[in-house]
């Protein structure tokens, strides 16, 4: 066949067979779709052509064959489908650059002769198709390959499979991962928030409880009555007790000094006198009492503090009076024996 001339394939068809070897055919030029519109032609001779791959579309239109001669072509592989020519029974591919043969082979249920000498083909295949130098080899390398193919197939299926478990296995530890991420990031989410609340919580609460101490304070000032003057008070108590004691020793020495004026020489001169006295100091005394009792019951409202302290002066201020007037009315020795009696007095109420 000239080259640019095209083949009219139903001038090469004999019977049930095409013999289209010889014709300088290509990958490009091979007529698949007139070959495959022709279902007639079981039988397909492409030998001693110049094929290297097969078109893709090959396999799929050419299902109705039963036997295919592809030897001396050049061919350097054969595409990964080639077993879905489930009606093949006799393939010859003698002389050819394969160095590998389609796992799909095991599908080829029906292949009953194989010829694939003078192939380059690798371990451990070489091994398998044997040396087909005859019918009955070839018939066995049918056999032999589609065995070894069928084998072929189950390892890579385990592989697939064990890839694909593999796969899952590894999304699965993945999603695992992602929703520990998303749970952590959660609880990352949900700590910040708490901790967000807790503070203004206790910003809140300070806050309260600032106001609250604010207002303490603030009715403290307003209702509690000033304590300078109490303190006042109570620093000037030992003032006022020495006055008070004082008052009654000027009393007392007046007393005394009125007593020696009285001698008994003197008795009838200074009667008089000494009533006059007495019943002067007397009327002191009782003009005191009054005012010692009110003193007290205002220190008892306004200062029960430093009360006990006024009392005790006024009612030692009292007994001096007393004593002063009746040293004026009973003389010098009795006053002693007073005087004596109020010391002692005065030492218990000390202690």
């Amino acid at each position: 066949m000239s080259k640019g001339s095209k083949i009219v394939v139903k001038d090469y068809l004999d019977r049930d067979e095409f013999d289209l070897s010889l014709q300088s055919l290509t990958n490009s030029t091979l007529p698949v779709k007139d070959l495959a519109a022709n279902k007639k032609g079981k039988k397909l001779d492409l030998s001693k052509n110049q094929i290297t791959v097969l078109p893709d579309n090959f396999v799929f239109s050419m299902g109705h064959l039963v036997k295919l001669d592809l030897s001396a072509n050049g061919l350097r592989v054969l595409p990964d489908n080639f077993g879905n020519l489930a009606l093949l029974q006799h393939l010859d591919l003698f002389n050819n650059k394969l160095t590998v043969l389609p796992v799909g082979f095991y599908k080829l249920k029906l292949l009953k002769w194989l010829d694939v000498k003078e192939n380059p083909l690798e371990y451990p295949v070489q091994e398998v198709v044997g040396l087909c130098r005859n019918d009955t080899e070839c018939k066995t390398c049918a056999l032999q390959v589609s065995d070894f193919m069928k084998k072929e197939n189950a390892e890579q299926e385990k592989k697939k499979q064990k890839e694909l478990e593999l796969k899952r296995a590894k999304k699965e530890a993945l999603k695992r991962e992602l929703e520990r991420l998303e749970e952590l990031e959660n609880e990352e989410k949900k700590r910040i928030r708490q901790e967000g609340k807790a503070k203004e919580k206790a910003k809140r609460r300070a806050e309260f409880e600032k106001k609250q101490s604010q207002e303490q304070i603030k009715e403290e000032s307003q209702c509690t009555p000033p304590t300078i003057a109490v303190k006042h008070s109570s620093r000037s108590l030992p003032d006022l007790n020495r006055i008070c004691l004082m008052s009654a020793l000027v009393l007392f020495v007046v007393a005394v000094t009125l007593a020696l004026l009285v001698k008994p020489d003197f008795g009838d001169q200074y009667v008089g006198l000494t009533t006059v006295t007495a019943d002067v100091l007397k009327s002191v005394g009782d003009a005191f009492s009054p005012v010692a009792t009110t003193l007290n019951t205002h220190l008892l409202t306004h200062a029960p503090n430093i009360q006990k302290s006024i009392v005790s002066t006024g009612e030692l201020l009292r007994e001096m009076l007393e004593i002063c007037g009746d040293t004026v009315k009973l003389g010098y020795e009795l006053a002693i024996q007073e005087l004596s009696q109020f010391s002692t007095y005065i030492q218990k109420t000390s202690s």
